[in-house]
């Protein structure tokens, strides 16, 4: 009896034990599943498990602006969008020409690729809001990426960009995004004027209310966030070392976890922001920076949500903190970042052989496929196969050569809901330019001498018509030296008043916009530029 009270009394024990320490160890498995903040509060996210993702990206080197040079890398970093979203696992569709030397580095995209035209992009927005709207039916939360990369202009004080037959303003690409019926939607942009695509300006460059402009703008729509490579009226860039836009490179890098701070698997607006702000900070030259907008959705700082794609990643700890660049054996560029003393990254890993180089050293470590989780600290490095050579652009040698760290994150202001800034000092808003002003008074001055002209030849005739019955020689003599004078004045008045005229014409005709394409090579750089009207 005793026997069996006491076997009673140690199950009892065990029953309370157990229960005891289940919480426990509830909390400690829990802690052991979740990512380590590390930093910052925890940014809550779209679940996983409910959620579509979907991505149009476009590319275009060619502009129906015939005087814009063409770019190298639009169509590079079209194809490394395509890769990178897919990785990310959204859907993704891809509008480009891919030249020959793309198109064997990118097969799948080459392979899916469409060409940047109206009529492709038309029927892959048709498709894209009806694959969203099938997603939204099941009550899935769905988020759209529309990444550009190309060619900004600015026509009549409306930014626009452009496609290889056809200009897509900020008013059309507002009514695009209005069709697709997504929770959010996000635009990335890589082009000259990119801000005046999303943000409407007035004429002689100062930014007019809203209300002024008569179309639904971008800044309207509460479901969407902007990135966008320019917060002003200022050229883009494209970088050979890249073999990219820079501005494209540096959001690819904080996209593949290069910018997630807080390391929860989820980029915000503001680590972004940052990130390829930070990248920039050591550029002395502004006109080679970025000058970066980032403005997200109303409800949500959240970009990009990578943690799907964590299963395959690269740890650097901030024992081995520095400047990295990630890069497979194609030689392609996929990442660049510069992690901080005592800040740990992740980054995301596609599934083939990578390469993670430390250009300080030349130190070079090579990430295999069949190891989809390492870390830095656990790799030996090795000579690299490929060294670059040359003496690299002095301004864009120097991206990435700045720490990122909680401290840029945490001064990176987000752009407000409605745009505040000004591209420079006010200016009054009036259309008479000195040169318009010229071109006016000109064509006045040239339609007085054509009146004067058709004046004198009207009286010319007539004196030449009226002659009297009975005319001596002297009024005969002295009346065709009068015809002859007035015909003289009708022929320079005309020819004078219409020459001004054509001038007055020409000034107030001539395009005065000028777009500024420059590209910055290993070797120089190249600045160039045209006008449209």
């Amino acid at each position: 009896m005793k026997s069996r009270t006491k076997r009673a009394f140690v199950r009892s024990l065990a029953l309370a034990f157990g229960l005891a320490v289940l919480p426990l160890s509830s909390s400690w498995a829990q802690s052991r599943t979740e990512p380590d903040p590390r930093s910052g509060p925890r940014v809550s996210a779209p679940s996983t498990s409910a959620s579509a993702t979907f991505a149009l990206v476009i590319g275009s080197n060619q502009s129906v602006d015939s005087e814009l040079a063409p770019l190298k890398y639009a169509d590079d970093d079209a194809a490394r969008y395509f890769d990178l979203f897919r990785l990310l696992g959204a859907r993704t569709t891809l509008l480009t020409r891919l030249d020959e030397n793309t198109r064997r580095l990118h097969s799948q995209a080459a392979a899916e690729a469409e060409e940047p035209r109206i009529a492709n992009l038309e029927r892959a927005v048709a498709q894209l809001s009806a694959a969203v709207a099938q997603a939204r039916s099941r009550s899935l939360e769905t988020t759209v990426y529309i990444v550009y990369a190309g060619h900004g202009n600015v026509r009549d004080g409306e930014g626009y960009i452009t496609l290889e037959d056809g200009r897509i303003t900020g008013a059309a690409l507002a009514r695009i995004v209005s069709g697709i019926n997504a929770t959010r939607v996000h635009l990335v942009v890589d082009a000259c004027a990119s801000y005046l695509v999303a943000y409407s300006r007035g004429p002689g460059g100062q930014r007019r209310p809203l209300e002024e402009f008569r179309v639904r703008s971008l800044e309207d729509d509460p479901r969407v966030g902007m990135l966008l490579s320019t917060s002003s009226a200022r050229e883009s860039h494209e970088w050979e070392a890249f073999q990219s836009g820079v501005f494209s490179h540096e959001v690819r890098s904080g996209l593949y976890g290069a910018a997630d701070m807080n390391g929860d698997g989820i980029v915000t607006y503001r680590e972004i922001g940052a990130f390829v702000a930070r990248a920039n900070a050591a550029v002395p030259n502004e006109r080679y920076r970025p000058d970066i907008h980032a403005r997200p959705p109303k409800d949500s700082e959240v970009f990009v949500d990578i943690r799907r794609a964590l299963s395959r990643r690269v740890l650097i700890d901030g024992s081995h903190a520095g400047h990295y660049v990630l890069e497979d054996a194609d030689g392609i560029r996929l990442a660049d970042l510069n992690n901080a003393a005592g800040q740990d990254v992740v980054l995301v890993r596609p599934d083939r052989t990578l390469f993670l180089r430390r250009p300080e050293d030349e130190a070079e470590y090579e990430l295999e496929p069949a190891r989809p989780q390492v870390a830095l600290a656990e790799l030996s490095p090795r000579a690299p196969l490929v060294r670059m050579r040359g003496a690299a652009h002095e301004a864009f040698a120097r991206l990435f050569a700045l720490p990122f760290d909680s401290r840029a994150v945490d001064e990176f202001a987000l752009a407000p809901a409605a745009p505040l800034r000004d591209d420079g000092p006010a200016t009054p808003n009036t259309p008479w330019s000195p040169r318009r002003t010229l071109g006016v008074v000109a064509l006045g001055v040239g339609a007085v001498g054509l009146g004067l002209g058709t004046y004198f030849a009207l009286d010319a005739h007539g004196v030449a018509t009226r002659a009297p019955d009975r005319e001596s020689n002297a009024d005969a003599f002295e009346r065709s030296r009068r015809v002859s004078r007035e015909e003289t004045a009708a022929t320079i008045s005309l020819v004078g008043g219409g020459a001004v005229a054509a001038a007055g014409a020409l000034l107030l005709l001539w395009p005065q916009a000028r777009n500024v394409q420059a590209v910055a090579l290993p070797s120089g750089g190249y600045v160039g530029y045209s006008h449209s009207f």
